[in-house]
């Protein structure tokens, strides 16, 4: 029954999942960090041998203890190494696992998506999130571990020395759940509200940037930095609150270890006058009491990474279980539904999601058809529903199975890579990126000749302008191919 809950609580835990996928790393790190510990917790006892040893009669003895004392720092500085590797290594690799997953998810979440979430809040999903759960699964694990070895492994040689002694050192010690508790809970909350403070930073300076513009035809430069300013102060006193806590945990539960390291000097040091233990013995136990501080500071730290992470954990989550687009393909070959360029409409209805009942929005077309070399204009007054038609057409928003077709094919069983090779929209606001013409061109095609790229300038009715260009198609566009106007940036 207890193996049973054991394995339960462990798939349970949020980053089991990461973990599972580098079982090697994570074992080999763990059992370094083991052997470092149990080399750290042999240190005192070395220094006990040596110190008691110190004598014209025992040189052999303080030889042997110094020379074993240096081979275990040897070992020890090793050992660090090998753990640095494999847990603090694995941890980067696990970060870089999670961002491409997450970037391959945002690839195909619907449009619908990326207009309800902004973008500076994904951009704060992508790196300070991943960053906070990296540090949990790298520094985090390590410190737990840490933290749990050490207590293992310095109990049994702390009561070997001395009972007495060994008591006085953890009276303070049943304190350490209860302050973990409240004060971790009360991180995890400030952390979250931290995190959704700097994508409210992160949204606003992106939007800034993008309507840069915009702001400065209109004359809001100081209220935008004003509110730039506001957002700023407020994600800092957030951090500030945040620190505080922080900063209270970790030295209110290293003051219990020097509570019960001012007993021991006491007592010890009565010990030592009246004869009851040694001075090697004595120096020996305050060598491990001053080693069992760590693991107490470990304990605030532990908590504090793994609540951050946890708290990141979930936001990221909640991107990943966004719904994608359906990628229902069809048996169908796309040669064979493109052959003939045939469009049809068979009673189309499309409203949006959450729309505002004050003012609902429905397209709704009956029936069309329209045939190879036809054309067709789209009439309407702003906010007809044009553009979300073109959408629903390359499946931007995803249209109502059967409505819309290729030569009696429904468009949502076509692979949307067939059917966005075949289909072109220019969009009245074109992005361009700060390449050259030719990746611009060649954007999402992998393959693309030169003499292909010539005819389609051709076709576009453009190449006449490249070609004046200092380095035609070699030339490199500004931001947003801000050296072209806003025709040839649509051909």
């Amino acid at each position: 029954m207890f193996k049973v809950n054991l394995f339960q609580r462990i798939r349970e835990y949020p980053f089991w999942c990461y973990i599972k996928q580098y079982p090697k790393r994570y074992i080999l790190g763990l059992l370094t960090l083991g052997a470092v510990d149990l080399v750290n917790v042999s240190l005192p006892l070395f220094v006990k041998y040596a110190i008691d040893a110190i004598g014209p009669k025992n040189v052999k003895q303080l030889v042997w203890a110094s020379v074993g004392y240096l081979l275990l720092m040897i070992i020890q500085s090793y050992g660090r190494y090998l753990w640095r590797i494999y847990l603090m290594g694995t941890s980067h690799l696990v970060a870089r696992d999670v961002r491409l997953k997450l970037y391959r998810h945002l690839q195909k979440l619907p449009i619908e998506y990326h207009q309800k979430i902004a973008a500076g809040d994904l951009m704060s999903r992508a790196t300070n999130d991943i960053e906070s759960v990296r540090m949990a699964l790298g520094p985090g694990i390590l410190v737990t571990a840490d933290a749990v070895l050490m207590l293992i492994l310095i109990i049994p040689p702390m009561l070997f020395l001395s009972i007495k002694l060994s008591l006085f050192a953890f009276a303070f010690y049943p304190l350490v759940p209860w302050i973990t508790k409240k004060i971790g809970a009360k991180i995890d909350g400030l952390f979250e509200e931290l995190q959704k403070k700097m994508a409210a930073l992160s949204g606003f300076a992106q939007e800034s940037f993008s309507g840069v513009r915009l702001i400065r035809s209109l004359v809001l430069e100081n209220e935008t930095c004003q509110r730039f300013r506001d957002l700023s102060l407020s994600y800092r006193e957030q951090g500030f609150t945040l620190a505080r806590w922080e900063a209270f945990f970790s030295p209110t539960l290293g003051l219990l270890t020097n509570l019960g390291t001012f007993l021991i000097m006491l007592w010890g040091g009565w010990d030592v006058l009246s004869g009851a233990i040694t001075v090697g013995t004595f120096i020996a136990f305050q060598r491990f009491v001053v080693q069992l501080s760590w693991p107490m500071e470990a304990i605030g730290w532990a908590v504090t990474l793994h609540r951050e992470g946890f708290a990141a954990q979930r936001r990221i989550e909640e991107v990943l279980k966004a719904s994608e687009i359906s990628t229902v393909t069809s048996e169908v070959s796309a040669t064979s539904i493109f052959k003939e360029n045939i469009l049809e409409i068979k009673k189309l209805e499309f409203h949006f999601k959450n729309w505002s009942r004050l003012n609902p929005f429905q397209l709704k077309i009956e029936n069309l058809r329209v045939t190879q070399g036809q054309k067709i204009g789209l009439v309407g007054r702003v906010a007809a529903g044009k553009t979300t038609f073109l959408n629903l057409w390359m499946r931007m928003y995803e249209p109502t199975p059967g409505a819309l077709g290729f030569k009696g094919q429904d468009i949502t069983t076509i692979p949307l890579s067939e059917l966005r090779k075949k289909v072109a929209m220019v969009e009245q606001q074109i992005f361009l990126f700060s390449e050259s013409i030719t990746v611009n061109m060649a954007l999402g095609v992998d393959e693309f000749s030169q003499d292909e790229m010539r005819r389609l300038a051709e076709v576009a009715q453009i190449a006449n302008e490249i070609q004046s260009l200092p380095k035609q198609y070699e030339t490199v566009l500004g931001e947003r191919g801000v050296n072209l106007s806003g025709g040839q940036k649509q051909r």
